[in-house]
């Protein structure tokens, strides 16, 4: 029987090749992430897991790593983009955890070259299911897209986009953005149960870490992070512009604000200090064990259970387990557990050879974190030197403490105390009785506080450059995210930003109106250079020809020094023309008389105005405005020529013929 052969287009053929091709330069080739980087590892440390969607970051099984048949281009993807584009967020995993499950139930098997726009819909579908990020998921997807059209990876060019719409700006005014707001804030009954938990000082390490770390970021607007690298000399003391002492805690911000000086309200000034001192007895023993092996490596850690016996000296069972911190029981097996993996342990069991505390120490000095003695190379903060510097199983309730290993606490730690999640470890709340109104169980993130500090400024009407620093935020413009006022705090703040008198509202050079100059209406006053202009122009034009020094609708105000420079400078000025009137005057120029009398009226209104403006009698914002029996009108030369024309009287009408008749008789 004949072989039958399947005819594989060119274009199919391409793509495969293009597909081996990029894999291997992304495992041979690429440094990214380090040349010493595991690739057949499907868990990279520092980058992420290739498991499906769903599963755990911690305790994942073999059955929850992607299918076989895209972990190579999973993985060279990943690389591949975040060489190009490094970031925190590798998005690039939710693109890879969408596509798989839809690739498997479109085509029945995980080839990334088989994607088509059916397999795009599908994997948006589980993109939809990432809910607060699904939008992210979505972009990611699009982006694939556009790499496998950039690349032919696929062998027909795909015409997709994201189906799934940005997420509703936080500051819209509808009741889904106000829900969505009022979430991002912690309630009052988890306040007032935290600072209750704090007042009562609390004695179990982990109460009192998550107490202390909540009671600081109380203190100023930060991420769980940042508290948690804080400096053992976190505190600083200074004095403002007017010699009040305040209070400032080191912080070094992420998102490359770098080390700033967070200042703490002043209803805070005791709580923080507290909270740094437990903190730091906390860390105590961790910062002894820090130092202990930056000063002496060669040596094993003398703590209080270790056994007084020479480096090199035999150790038996139970003297290890005293060293290490073990619980001897008579099990030499809790030994082995502990050096599981490490191979120098093995082949000194192979050579039947004791064990010393040089040997420990050898070991102990094996399992430092990475970048010892330094927490990390940003920061250049060493770990004798950090305020949350422990030992391991510091905080755990079925462990003992480590004697021997360090250990700094990630975010987990804190924000799974706060938040409740069933069937994990009990919360904070759940450990010390603390219950909602309805029964359910307490729970909140670290987020909230920093939302609810941002905020509280908002309120306060503190300048949006100030909280973007108090935040450690690079940019202004995301402030908004974290701002969650009502609409009405927002009117309020509105009505008290407006200034009350009319004098602050001319240093604002905010609108003053005629009810502000004691006149009726609400029209806005015209500006003039010396004060404001009441007159309806919408009824009458200017009949003074802008001669506003002579004019009865011309106002001043008292305590404008703008303004009242200029009357001077005018006086100065009225004088000169005043002294050329004069003396065109004794010339005999004609009509110089008239001039010399004109400027002779506005030097005695502009003194008048002047005497009233430097009166300390006379309040700040007083209006004024001078009367003027002669001012000159001719609506009201109009109005006096009509009431002063003589009128003939009128003729009496003459007598209808039948009245004259009747009359006769």
């Amino acid at each position: 029987m004949a072989d039958v052969l399947l005819f594989v287009p060119k274009a199919e053929r391409e793509a495969r090749g293009n597909l081996e091709d990029f894999i291997e330069m992304c495992r041979d080739r690429l440094t990214v992430f380090g040349e010493d980087l595991d690739w057949y590892s499907n868990a990279w440390p520092k980058v992420g897991n290739f498991t499906v969607k769903g599963a755990p970051s911690r305790g994942y099984t073999e059955e929850q790593y992607l299918n076989s048949e895209i972990l190579p281009f999973a993985k060279a993807y990943v690389r591949y983009q975040q060489g190009l584009n490094p970031s925190k967020l590798i998005n690039e995993f939710k693109a890879i955890r969408c596509i798989e499950p839809a690739l498997l139930a479109v085509k029945g098997k995980a080839d990334i070259t088989l994607v088509d726009t059916t397999v795009m819909d599908i994997a948006a579908q589980f993109a939809r299911e990432y809910g607060a990020t699904a939008y992210q998921a979505g972009s990611a997807l699009a982006k694939l897209v556009k790499f496998l059209n950039d690349t032919k990876i696929a062998p027909k060019r795909i015409e997709w986009r994201n189906p799934i719409s940005k997420p509703k700006e936080i500051n819209r005014t509808d009741k889904e953005a106000q829900e969505k707001r009022a979430n991002k804030l912690p309630d009052d009954l988890q306040l007032e149960g935290m600072a209750e938990m704090f007042a009562n000082d609390l004695q179990h390490p982990r109460d009192r870490f998550t107490t202390s770390i909540f009671a600081i970021l109380m203190c100023a607007p930060s991420r769980i992070t940042e508290v948690q690298r804080l400096p053992l000399n976190v505190l600083h003391r200074d004095k403002d512009s007017k010699g009040v002492e305040v209070l400032g805690l080191r912080f070094f911000g992420g998102k490359g604000a770098g080390w700033d000086i967070k200042y703490v309200p002043t209803c805070f000034a005791e709580i923080a200090p507290e909270a740094v001192r437990r903190l730091t007895e906390l860390s105590e023993e961790g910062r002894r064990l820090a130092k202990w092996y930056e000063e002496n490596p060669s040596k094993f850690y003398r703590h209080s259970d270790c056994p007084n016996v020479k480096e090199h000296a035999p150790l038996s069972d139970e003297q290890v387990c005293m060293a290490l911190g073990l619980g001897w029981a008579g099990n030499r097996g809790v030994i082995s557990a502990f050096f599981k993996g490490y191979a120098p342990y093995e082949e000194l069991r192979k050579a039947k050879k004791p064990l010393t505390l040089a040997f420990l120490n050898d070991y102990c000095h094996s399992v430092l974190p990475e970048g010892f003695p330094y927490i990390d190379d940003e920061r250049q903060l060493k770990y004798s030197e950090a305020l949350c510097c422990y030992r391991a199983h510091e905080f755990r309730l079925d462990l003992t403490t480590s004697r021997v290993k360090l250990w700094i606490p990630g975010k987990s730690l804190f924000t799974t105390d706060l938040n409740y999640i069933d069937g994990q470890e009990r919360s904070i709340w759940t450990r010390n009785g603390y219950k909602n109104p309805d029964g359910s169980e307490v729970t909140m993130t670290s987020h909230q506080v920093r939302h609810l500090l941002n905020t509280a400024a908002q309120r306060g009407n503190l300048g949006q450059l100030d909280i973007a620093k108090w935040s450690a935020r690079a940019n202004i413009h995301q402030n908004a995210t974290y701002n969650h006022m009502s609409e009405d705090e927002y009117v309020k703040l509105s009505e008290s930003a407006l200034p009350n008198g009319v004098l602050d509202k001319v240093k604002q050079n905010a609108p003053v109106t005629l009810k502000d100059l004691d006149h009726v209406g609400d029209a806005i006053a015209h500006i003039t250079i010396y004060g404001f202009c009441v007159h309806d122009h919408s009824m009458l034009p200017c009949q003074r020809h802008r001669d506003c020094l002579n004019c009865t609708e011309h106002a001043c105000i008292k305590g404008d020094a703008v303004k009242l420079e200029r009357l001077k400078e005018q006086r100065r000025l009225t004088q000169v023309q005043l002294d050329k009137a004069r003396a065109a005057d004794e010339s005999g120029y004609f009509g110089a008389d008239r001039w010399s009398q004109h400027q002779l009226k506005t030097l005695e209104r502009l003194d008048q105005l002047i005497e009233i403006m430097e009166n300390p009698e006379i309040g700040d914002g007083s209006v004024i405005m001078l009367n003027n029996d002669q001012e000159y009108s001719p609506l009201k030369r109009e109005l006096a020529a009509r009431q002063g024309t003589t009128r003939l009287p009128e003729p009496e009408p003459e007598m209808p013929l039948l009245d004259f008749v009747m009359g006769a008789f």
